[in-house]
C-alpha cells in the first residue's frame, strides 16, 4: 500500500474515532495484505500503553474466521488502571468483555518471564469500521482490532499456577448477570492466548515495551453498554465494579 493510502486511511480512522461515529470506508481501501494492516495499526500510535487480543475465542473465531488471534494497540487515553469509573460517551456503539490482564514484564527479569503483574477489568471494543466491513479481518487489524478503551483493576503479582488452572467467570450489567465466563474459552486459556499475542506481535514487529498490558481476550462475550451502567465481574479471587460515564 502507497504512503498517500495509508496516511489517508490512518486519517479517517482517526476523525472517526475523534467524532465517535463509523469511518467512511470502503473495502477497497482495506488492505490485503496481513502486512500492510499492521503497518497502518501501528502508524496511528505516537505512545502505547496497552494491547488488545482479538479472535481468541470460539465465536470472535467464527465472525472472522481467523485461525490465529489478532492484535491492535491502545493509546494512553485509552488505558485506565484502578478507577471507578470511566467515560465511554465518545465510543462508537462501546461493547463490553470480562478479561484478564497482563503486564509486560521489565527487560532485566529472567528470560522466561515475560510478565510481570496481572489483574482482571473490561475491555470495551468500539470499532469504527462500518457495518459491511466488521467481519472482514484485515479491516479489524487496521481498526486496531476495535479498540476503545481498557479498564484493569485488583493488579498483583503474575501468577502462572493461578492463570494454569481452569477457572469461571461470572460478569453482571446494571444487576443482571450475563452468561456465565471460563478460561477455557480461550484456546491454552489467558496465558495461551497471552503467548500467541508475544508470537504475533514480533511476527509483525509490534512495539513492545515494559509496562505495556496486554487484554488476552474475552472470557465471556461482549455485550452492548452505555453511559450511566454498572458493570461487575468476578473470577479467581478478583471481584470489582465499574461505572460507565
Amino acid at each position: 500500500m502507497d504512503q498517500k493510502h495509508s496516511k489517508h486511511l490512518c486519517a479517517t480512522l482517526s476523525r472517526a474515532r475523534t467524532a465517535g461515529r463509523p469511518a467512511l470506508l470502503e473495502e477497497s481501501d482495506i488492505p490485503e495484505s496481513v502486512s500492510d494492516a499492521y503497518a497502518i495499526s501501528f502508524a496511528q500510535m505516537q505512545k502505547i500503553s496497552a494491547w488488545k487480543v482479538g479472535g481468541a475465542n470460539p465465536w470472535s473465531r467464527k465472525v472472522f474466521r481467523n485461525t490465529n488471534s489478532f492484535i491492535g494497540p491502545l493509546r494512553p487515553d485509552e488505558l485506565f488502571l484502578g478507577t471507578s469509573s470511566i467515560p465511554v460517551a465518545h465510543l462508537n456503539a462501546p461493547l463490553a468483555e470480562p478479561e484478564i490482564m497482563l503486564e509486560i514484564a521489565p527487560s532485566n527479569n529472567t528470560a522466561d518471564v515475560q510478565f510481570s503483574r496481572m489483574s482482571i477489568g473490561f475491555e470495551i471494543p468500539a470499532t469504527v469500521l462500518p457495518e459491511a466491513l466488521k467481519a472482514n479481518l484485515n479491516g479489524q487489524i487496521v481498526d486496531r482490532a476495535g479498540a476503545g478503551a481498557l479498564w484493569i483493576d485488583g493488579i498483583t503479582p503474575f501468577d502462572q499456577t493461578a492463570l494454569k488452572q481452569e477457572f469461571s467467570c461470572r460478569t453482571w450489567h446494571n444487576g443482571a448477570e450475563t452468561p456465565p465466563g471460563s478460561s477455557t474459552n480461550l484456546t491454552n486459556g489467558p496465558l495461551g492466548a497471552a503467548f500467541e499475542f508475544l508470537q504475533v506481535a514480533t511476527a509483525f514487529g509490534a512495539p513492545l515495551l515494559p509496562g505495556q498490558w496486554v487484554a488476552t481476550g474475552g472470557l465471556s462475550p461482549a455485550f452492548p453498554v452505555a453511559t450511566g451502567d454498572f458493570l461487575r465481574v468476578k473470577a479467581l479471587d478478583w471481584d470489582v465494579g465499574l461505572n460507565l460515564i
